[in-house]
């Protein structure tokens, strides 16, 4: 293929707002981030939304309708809401935004993980909000867990709503769940699996053999070309992995101030939009252009932005 698909990840639920003045916490920051991504190359918006007082995540459904209606005022962008939403939200609540949007594409963490935000604790002797510390610390006490159950509901939903699951793979046996919700009949074929790696206690080791292995095993338990997939890496990994990525043959790569905050070795990016930029410049290298949304619906086999409820 030489066309790239380019997903912006644009404000998350892991970086607090003590760690750059630059992480867009409003629904207008969020907003106009999306928007510069998409100027500079993304096809899609990964959307999460935060209190707009403190930027606290939250799965507020008034808040993503916001949000994700403003963008499509702005431009065409495949809008891609979270159901990973915070720590603290169950799976009803991640689940409200779906069934209110009725998006073309969202994403679905079906198998239990460790979120090791914990750690961020250490870095600071302060914190702009009180919510802040708290928040990194909760996870200690629980794991990130949906049971097979939870998977069922997410499946079903977004079967009914039309919405193709994006699923984020952390560990070589998560690839064992898509395939068991293709079995049940669950899943819009061909499925989308995005491979993702962080520095954090819980997630695989971002390198390139673990990606290599990670692709390997959906080769063996899917198919050769029976799936279409895409990389997310955390901090300085991203751009590294993504480059892998495009050289191996990925449909897709995720960057954004989701995944870092950096755009550059000791550079703060000031938006997701530069991220995507360094992105399109290595695709470029690599003679790949990046997708527009209208083809990104097309490899990706969506139901069109003409069919969403915002």
């Amino acid at each position: 293929m030489s066309k790239l698909i380019i997903t912006a990840a644009i404000t998350g639920a892991v970086h607090i707002p003590t760690m750059s003045p630059h992480l867009p916490l409003t629904p207008d920051q969020i907003v106009e981030d999306a928007v510069k991504a998409y100027e500079a190359g993304a096809a899609i918006a990964h959307i999460h939304v935060r209190v707009p007082e403190n930027g606290m995540p939250t799965a507020d459904p008034n808040i993503f309708f916001e949000v994700h209606q403003k963008i499509k005022k702005r431009c065409n962008m495949i809008l891609l809401p979270t159901t990973g939403g915070g720590a603290n939200q169950t799976i009803e609540e991640k689940l409200v935004p779906i069934r209110k949007l009725k998006p073309e594409m969202c994403s679905f963490d079906p198998a239990p993980f460790n979120l090791g935000l914990f750690q961020i604790v250490q870095r600071f002797d302060k914190f702009k909000y009180d919510w802040e510390k708290m928040y990194l610390e909760m996870v200690k006490m629980g794991t990130f867990a949906p049971s097979f159950n939870d998977d069922l509901q997410y499946a079903k939903t977004m079967l009914e709503c039309e919405t193709k699951p994006e699923f984020e793979m952390y560990e070589l046996g998560h690839i064992g769940y898509v395939t068991w919700l293709m079995d049940e009949g669950l899943v819009k074929l061909p499925p989308h699996l995005q491979f993702v790696f962080g520095p954090m206690v819980g997630w695989m080791t971002p390198s390139v053999k673990h990606l290599v292995m990670m692709y390997e095993e959906a080769v063996d338990r899917i198919g050769a070309g029976k799936f279409t997939w895409s990389v997310a890496a955390a901090g300085r990994h991203q751009i590294p992995l993504a480059a892998t990525a495009m050289a191996m043959g990925a449909q897709n790569v995720r960057v954004g101030m989701e995944d870092s905050l950096y755009a550059g070795k000791g550079k703060l990016a000031t938006c997701s939009a530069d991220q995507v930029k360094m992105v399109v410049e290595i695709a470029k290298q690599m003679s790949l252009e990046p997708a527009t949304p209208d083809e990104t619906r097309a490899i990706l086999g969506l139901k069109g932005i003409g069919k969403v409820a915002f």
